[in-house]
């Protein structure tokens, strides 16, 4: 299996525009900013797809162990400190995460 970007994201999974892209790396500096102890705190990331049904949003991850990553994010004004905020979900390859896009397309269409 290749562990290139897929040729296309699957429903539920959409590429927005570069403003949304941009609001959405915005909001997660904004969320992992008090919480020091994040895994993606002070990490370079690039957002590249988000959910249409959730708040989901799939972040490429510059030098980290792992490639990407799923982040909830939460949209929320208060100061979230708690390391498990926003939920996290992190994959070592394209292949893997594309994996986990075939399995949210078939929950999706069922």
């Amino acid at each position: 299996m290749s562990d290139e970007p897929p040729s296309e994201f699957l429903e539920p999974w959409c590429v927005p525009g570069a403003d949304n892209l941009a609001a959405m790396e915005a909001e997660l500096a904004r969320e992992l900013k008090p919480n020091l102890r994040h895994p993606l705190h002070s990490v370079s990331v690039r957002a590249i797809a988000r959910r249409q049904d959730r708040d989901d949003v799939l972040f490429a991850l510059n030098n980290h162990g792992c490639r990407l990553a799923v982040v909830h994010l939460t949209w929320s004004q208060g100061t979230e400190t708690n390391s498990q905020w926003p939920a996290t979900t992190m994959f070592a390859s394209w292949s893997q995460w594309t994996e986990s896009m075939k399995r949210d397309h078939e929950e999706w269409n069922t």
